[in-house]
Protein backbone atom coordinates (compact mmCIF):
# COMPACT_ATOMS: atom_id res chain seq x y z
CA UNK A 1 0.00 0.00 0.00
CA UNK A 2 1.23 3.42 -1.18
CA UNK A 3 1.09 6.91 0.52
CA UNK A 4 -0.60 7.86 -2.61
CA UNK A 5 -3.14 5.30 -2.44
CA UNK A 6 -3.86 5.48 1.28
CA UNK A 7 -4.29 8.98 0.78
CA UNK A 8 -5.46 10.04 -2.76
CA UNK A 9 -5.45 13.85 -2.11
CA UNK A 10 -1.45 13.65 -1.94
CA UNK A 11 -1.29 12.93 -5.56
CA UNK A 12 -1.97 16.75 -6.36
CA UNK A 13 1.54 17.35 -4.60
CA UNK A 14 3.55 14.32 -5.53
CA UNK A 15 3.60 11.69 -7.91
CA UNK A 16 1.99 7.84 -7.80
CA UNK A 17 4.86 5.15 -7.29
CA UNK A 18 7.34 4.53 -10.44
CA UNK A 19 8.91 1.75 -11.07
CA UNK A 20 11.25 2.98 -13.52
CA UNK A 21 13.00 -0.25 -14.27
CA UNK A 22 9.09 -0.79 -16.23
CA UNK A 23 9.31 2.38 -18.59
CA UNK A 24 12.07 2.90 -21.14
CA UNK A 25 14.92 4.18 -19.46
CA UNK A 26 15.21 7.90 -18.57
CA UNK A 27 11.20 7.75 -17.96
CA UNK A 28 10.40 10.08 -15.05
CA UNK A 29 6.73 10.23 -13.42
CA UNK A 30 5.10 13.78 -13.01
CA UNK A 31 1.96 14.89 -11.09
CA UNK A 32 -0.23 13.70 -14.28
CA UNK A 33 2.33 12.53 -16.82
CA UNK A 34 5.55 10.63 -18.04
CA UNK A 35 8.08 12.08 -19.66
CA UNK A 36 10.20 9.57 -21.82
CA UNK A 37 13.89 10.98 -22.22
CA UNK A 38 12.21 14.62 -21.36
CA UNK A 39 9.50 14.06 -23.80
CA UNK A 40 5.77 14.18 -22.30
CA UNK A 41 3.80 11.15 -23.50
CA UNK A 42 0.81 13.08 -22.64
CA UNK A 43 1.95 15.78 -25.21
CA UNK A 44 2.87 13.18 -27.73
CA UNK A 45 -0.39 11.69 -27.87
CA UNK A 46 -2.23 15.34 -28.16
CA UNK A 47 0.03 15.57 -31.01
CA UNK A 48 -0.45 12.20 -32.41
CA UNK A 49 -4.08 11.26 -31.18
CA UNK A 50 -4.40 8.00 -29.45
CA UNK A 51 -3.91 5.27 -29.56
CA UNK A 52 0.07 6.12 -30.01
CA UNK A 53 3.29 4.08 -28.70
CA UNK A 54 6.73 6.20 -27.93
CA UNK A 55 9.58 3.00 -27.88
CA UNK A 56 12.71 3.86 -25.94
CA UNK A 57 15.69 1.53 -24.55
CA UNK A 58 14.79 -0.67 -22.39
CA UNK A 59 16.25 -0.56 -18.43
CA UNK A 60 18.87 -3.17 -17.80
CA UNK A 61 17.81 -5.24 -14.80
CA UNK A 62 19.51 -4.17 -11.52
CA UNK A 63 21.76 -1.66 -12.92
CA UNK A 64 19.94 1.42 -11.69
CA UNK A 65 18.85 3.07 -14.50
CA UNK A 66 21.18 1.63 -17.36
CA UNK A 67 19.81 2.04 -20.91
CA UNK A 68 20.32 -1.17 -22.79
CA UNK A 69 21.57 -1.21 -26.11
CA UNK A 70 19.68 -4.39 -27.66
CA UNK A 71 16.13 -4.51 -25.85
CA UNK A 72 13.65 -2.22 -25.56
CA UNK A 73 10.29 -0.59 -23.78
CA UNK A 74 7.21 0.77 -25.26
CA UNK A 75 4.73 3.08 -24.23
CA UNK A 76 1.17 2.55 -25.12
CA UNK A 77 -0.86 5.47 -24.40
CA UNK A 78 -4.95 4.73 -24.88
CA UNK A 79 -7.89 6.62 -24.57
CA UNK A 80 -10.90 5.35 -21.94
CA UNK A 81 -13.68 4.85 -24.58
CA UNK A 82 -16.14 3.01 -21.68
CA UNK A 83 -15.97 3.30 -17.94
CA UNK A 84 -18.47 1.09 -15.89
CA UNK A 85 -18.10 0.15 -12.37
CA UNK A 86 -15.88 -2.57 -12.90
CA UNK A 87 -14.52 -2.31 -16.46
CA UNK A 88 -12.63 -0.10 -18.73
CA UNK A 89 -12.75 -0.29 -22.67
CA UNK A 90 -9.30 1.26 -24.20
CA UNK A 91 -9.61 2.18 -28.06
CA UNK A 92 -6.31 0.26 -27.96
CA UNK A 93 -5.62 -3.21 -29.22
CA UNK A 94 -2.97 -5.15 -26.58
CA UNK A 95 -4.47 -8.03 -25.76
CA UNK A 96 -1.40 -9.42 -28.02
CA UNK A 97 0.89 -7.42 -25.88
CA UNK A 98 2.94 -8.10 -22.50
CA UNK A 99 1.59 -5.12 -21.06
CA UNK A 100 2.47 -4.23 -17.95
CA UNK A 101 -0.52 -3.38 -16.35
CA UNK A 102 0.48 -2.69 -12.70
CA UNK A 103 2.35 0.29 -13.59
CA UNK A 104 -0.29 1.85 -15.61
CA UNK A 105 -1.07 5.44 -15.16
CA UNK A 106 -3.96 8.11 -15.97
CA UNK A 107 -2.32 10.86 -17.55
CA UNK A 108 -3.57 14.54 -18.38
CA UNK A 109 -5.31 14.66 -15.07
CA UNK A 110 -4.87 14.26 -11.41
CA UNK A 111 -7.12 12.29 -9.26
CA UNK A 112 -8.10 12.51 -6.03
CA UNK A 113 -10.03 9.46 -5.30
CA UNK A 114 -9.32 6.38 -4.33
CA UNK A 115 -7.91 3.30 -7.18
CA UNK A 116 -9.94 0.87 -7.89
CA UNK A 117 -9.48 -2.04 -9.74
CA UNK A 118 -11.34 -2.47 -13.29
CA UNK A 119 -11.00 -5.54 -15.84
CA UNK A 120 -9.37 -4.11 -18.99
CA UNK A 121 -11.15 -4.48 -22.56
CA UNK A 122 -9.32 -3.45 -25.70
CA UNK A 123 -11.10 -1.75 -28.49
CA UNK A 124 -11.97 -5.23 -30.60
CA UNK A 125 -13.42 -6.36 -27.10
CA UNK A 126 -10.96 -9.03 -26.00
CA UNK A 127 -10.31 -8.92 -22.55
CA UNK A 128 -6.72 -7.83 -21.43
CA UNK A 129 -6.31 -8.43 -17.93
CA UNK A 130 -6.90 -5.93 -15.16
CA UNK A 131 -5.58 -2.61 -14.29
CA UNK A 132 -5.66 -0.16 -10.70
CA UNK A 133 -7.01 3.00 -11.48
CA UNK A 134 -8.61 6.32 -9.67
CA UNK A 135 -12.19 5.48 -9.47
CA UNK A 136 -13.27 8.29 -10.67
CA UNK A 137 -12.39 6.84 -14.02
CA UNK A 138 -14.02 8.61 -17.17
CA UNK A 139 -14.89 8.35 -21.02
CA UNK A 140 -11.56 10.83 -22.40
CA UNK A 141 -9.52 9.88 -19.90
CA UNK A 142 -5.75 9.07 -21.22
CA UNK A 143 -3.78 5.58 -19.79
CA UNK A 144 -0.65 5.20 -20.23
CA UNK A 145 1.28 1.94 -19.79
CA UNK A 146 4.65 0.39 -20.30
CA UNK A 147 5.36 -3.05 -22.24
CA UNK A 148 8.55 -4.44 -23.11
CA UNK A 149 9.75 -4.77 -26.24
CA UNK A 150 9.69 -3.08 -29.72
CA UNK A 151 6.11 -2.28 -31.01
CA UNK A 152 4.59 -0.09 -33.53
CA UNK A 153 1.32 1.91 -33.85
CA UNK A 154 0.03 -0.39 -36.48
CA UNK A 155 -0.14 -3.51 -33.88
CA UNK A 156 -1.99 -0.95 -31.12
CA UNK A 157 -4.66 0.01 -33.77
Amino acid sequence: MTLTALLPTLRSSIPAPFDAAAWPAGSAPTLDDVTVRAMSVGCFAEICGTPCVCTGPAVIPASGGVASAVQSTTVVVATVVDAASDTVRLDACVAGLDVTWREARLIGRVSRAYDERYAVVDAHGDSCGAVVLPGDLRVGDRVAVPCPGCHTVGEVR
